[in-house]
């Protein structure tokens, strides 16, 4: 986008007049008429409008120069970017057929008298399948030993299964197999409960945990719960579920997706289950499912007009900022004349195009679309940067997206307006809030990018070129150059030659602990830094990104309170010493400086001792223990040593906390 034009004097006619007037009496107290009839004011009138007639040369000649070196340069602000945010479609009843929520789909905010309706657009097709179950299993975390359930066989009289062994332990799990694969699915799970199934327990808080295998290092992933209906198996009905991603994987013989019911370790506690409870029917429901949304508006197929057959042309789509487009389907297409539907290419600028390069430029933030001009040469010959659309011919835009900007960062309930007619959908919601809308850059932030531009420009060279270029990838957080010699293991080691960088990805939601599946890194966000790193390596170089090692850590700790103080201070400061440290122990918000866990930095039990002791209504801190423990794993986490080492590609993330106060 052009860059605008700043003032570096803003004052104008009046602003001079009035501090003219001002000086009046320090250098000048005799004069007291100020009225605008006596002629010293005219005379502060006539100087200060030609003052301003100078200032606005002032304004004008520098700033354009500099606005025009800028331009020379390749510096352009950076256009909006949209928020992204997973939305929830429900079906109006369960059907026993697939059914198919097509990519393009527009969801939105309510309209209302202040303000527009905020439309965002999902980005793949989402199928919602009718569950089908492979099995029923219960495997006992004692002795690891599975028993199978005959499901046909609920609903007949005195017949009943038992979810776990009849002395439940912390481990036990219930196991359900699906044929098909449910990820990010709504399921509900209709039981029927035998009474007193769950004789024990506290309803409201049952030592209960659903989660679904999801393979890599994640292994099992917890499911977000919506409603729980049967208070721990006490009585019939609904348990609904928000499912993660699913792998396949086989278990006890069976391959299937798989979805289970596991005891905490809160069964080992006084509030536990006396004996398993059992249920006496079973039936899955597939209620809806949940596909990422962009707050974006698709448009198809735009005409922009007739081209005139001359260099240098230029159309505009009607809706603007433009967002980023996809190479493949947002295209421009001239249809010329004999019928030919020719589609063009766009580029970054002309410096590369020849006279039959079939090239285009698009301002995202303006929507100008520029063809390449006619220079002509010394030796009096036409040079075209590109070919020109023949005379007649008709412009069309297949596909592109608008919006973006910060006030697409909606809160979690803020989408409920199915704008798309779908069959068999009855309503949307955002269960998280919308982020990663930015506004179009300043003219300030440009000017302090300037110098990170001209040192990398399209070129890395130093590992800190690697880092900041990788972090010009939209999704990516933080980055890291490892450098060659930096690590010890023989599996990350990097050789001269070679150039690995570790890229943490962009979450939803930052504070508090984060859950290992937030953490992967896709492949599609791989694969854009790749290629994004690879046009401005080296030649010879090779380049290798790497998702970061997180090591999951878990402290243990003692806080004495100072005497006399309520049950009540005790919980605030339990909760206020858990908080502490998972925004301590944190890749994002962590660290000393607040801006992440630095990669490879050591943690050191010392510093968590400083950090417990600033927590309010704490006296000491009477001992620290720090583990580290595999997410998903039920066994136990290893101490750590007093300094916990790092490689140069791992960081640190909060697991579960456990903090006593007395």
């Amino acid at each position: 986008m052009p860059l605008p034009t700043p003032n570096l004097d803003d004052r104008r006619f009046q602003d001079l007049v009035d501090q003219a007037k001002r000086m009046i009496p320090q250098f000048c107290p005799e004069w007291t008429d100020h009225n605008v009839s006596d002629p010293g004011v005219t005379l502060i009138e006539l100087f200060a409008w030609m003052t301003d007639m100078l200032l606005y040369r002032v304004n004008q000649v520098p700033d354009k120069m500099y606005v025009t070196f800028l331009e020379m340069l390749g510096v352009q602000l950076e256009p909006p970017r949209s928020s992204r945010v997973p939305v929830t479609l429900y079906l109006s009843a369960p059907q026993p057929v697939e059914v198919t929520i097509p990519a393009e789909t527009e969801v939105s905010t309510i309209r209302t008298e202040t303000s527009d309706s905020i439309i965002f657009t999902t980005e793949s097709d989402l199928t919602i399948r009718p569950p089908l179950l492979a099995g029923a299993f219960t495997r006992a975390a004692r002795g690891e030993s599975w028993t199978t359930h005959k499901l046909e066989q609920l609903g007949l009289p005195g017949r009943t299964v038992a979810l776990f062994p009849e002395e439940p332990a912390p481990g036990d799990a219930f196991y359900l197999a699906f044929a098909r694969d449910h990820s990010h699915h709504v399921l509900a799970l209709v039981l029927a409960c035998e009474e007193a199934g769950g004789a024990g327990i506290d309803p409201t808080d049952p030592p209960l945990e659903w989660q679904v295998w999801q393979g890599g290092i994640a292994r099992w992933v917890s499911c977000e719960m919506e409603y729980e209906g049967t208070g721990g198996f006490n009585q019939s009905g609904e348990v609904i579920l928000h499912l993660p991603a699913m792998e396949r994987e086989e278990l006890n013989g069976v391959s299937a997706y798989w979805l289970r019911c596991r005891l905490t370790a809160a069964q080992g506690g006084p509030v536990s289950y006396k004996a398993s409870p059992r249920l006496e029917g079973l039936m899955v429901e597939a209620r809806g499912g949940t596909a990422n949304a962009r707050h974006a508006v698709t448009v198809f197929d735009e005409v922009l007009g007739r081209s005139e057959g001359t260099p240098g042309q230029t159309f505009a789509l009607l809706n603007q900022p433009v967002l980023a487009r996809d190479a493949v389907r947002d295209v421009l297409v001239v249809e010329t004349p004999e019928g030919e539907a020719q589609r063009w290419q766009e580029v970054a600028d002309f410096a590369d195009s020849h006279g039959e390069d079939r090239h285009y430029t698009l301002d995202s933030l303006t929507g100008s679309i520029a063809f390449g001009p006619a220079l002509l040469q010394p030796d009096g010959m036409m040079h075209t940067f590109g070919a020109v659309p023949p005379r007649g011919s008709t412009l069309r835009f297949s596909r592109y997206q608008y919006g973006g900007g910060v006030v697409g960062n909606v809160t979690p309930g803020a989408i409920s307006v199915l704008k798309t007619s779908i069959p068999y959908v009855a309503r949307v919601v955002n269960r998280a809030g919308a982020v990663g809308g930015r506004d179009a850059q300043t003219l300030e932030d440009a000017r302090l990018r300037v110098p990170s531009v001209l040192r990398t420009r399209t070129l890395a060279v130093t590992a800190q070129d690697y880092e900041y270029l990788a972090r010009q990838v939209p999704g990516v957080a933080r980055a890291s150059c490892i450098a060659p010699g930096a690590q010890t293991g023989q599996a990350g080691e990097v050789r001269p030659g070679q150039v690995a960088v570790v890229v943490l990805p962009e979450v939803e939601q930052r504070a508090g602990r984060l859950a290992p599946e937030q953490l992967v890194l896709s492949a599609e966000l791989r694969g854009s830094v790749q290629s994004y790193l690879r046009e401005r390596s080296l030649v010879g170089l090779q380049l290798e990104v790497r998702a970061p090692q997180y090591v999951w850590v878990t402290v243990q700790a003692r806080l004495k309170l100072a005497e006399g103080s309520d049950p009540v201070a005790q919980g605030q400061a339990e909760r206020r010493a858990e908080a502490a440290l998972e925004r301590y122990l944190n890749p994002y918000t962590g660290g000393p400086t607040g801006e992440g866990w630095g990669f490879g930095r050591e943690l050191s039990v010392a510093e968590l001792y400083s950090l417990l002791q600033r927590v309010p209504g704490v006296e000491y801190v009477e001992e620290v223990v720090v583990g580290v423990s595999e997410p998903g794993s039920n066994a136990p986490a290893t101490p750590a040593p007093p300094r916990l080492r790092l490689e140069p590609y791992a960081v640190v993330c909060s697991g579960a906390h456990r903090v006593m106060v007395s």
